[in-house]
């Protein structure tokens, strides 16, 4: 004997075919959606934790930790509303060597809160040297003006 599907039974079999193909993607992406990090300046940290970001600031003090290091970015330790890039020893070697007090910089990174401080992880490869302050820069021999006869 076979069995005999009754038409409630077979209306529910299609149904729930249906939603279950409805439910499943038939393409994906090639590649995720991507989005270029947000441009800061330091003192706007503080709005964007969690968010990639690039935040640009001068160097105000940098401190050791072992073998990682800290920078100070437009106020310095222990001003609470500086921002922070930390270098850790992994990365430490990889650093720029003439990255120091008066160098304005660019960081790119994720924003989190470290002790109430923004602050970026820092891969050396993730920061560059903008520019270097006038205070900093080396002295160059003023200009002389020609002898009067």
């Amino acid at each position: 004997m076979v069995p005999h599907l009754s038409v409630t039974s077979a209306l529910l079999i299609c149904f729930t075919s249906a939603l279950a193909a409805a439910d499943s993607p038939t393409t994906f992406p090639a590649t995720a959606p991507t989005t270029a990090p947000s441009m800061i300046t330091w003192d706007q940290a503080k709005d964007h934790i969690g968010q990639l970001v690039t935040v640009t600031g001068p160097v105000v003090g940098t401190h050791d930790f072992g073998d990682a290091a800290v920078l100070n970015v437009g106020k310095d330790f222990p001003d609470a509303s500086r921002f922070t890039v930390y270098i850790p020893a992994d990365k430490r070697k990889e650093m720029p060597a003439d990255l120091d007090n008066g160098k304005t910089i660019s960081v790119t990174g994720t924003l989190k809160l470290f002790h109430r401080i923004p602050e970026i992880e820092g891969d050396p490869a993730h920061i560059t040297i903008i520019e270097q302050n006038a205070a900093t820069a080396p002295a160059t021999a003023p200009a002389t003006a020609p002898a009067q006869p």
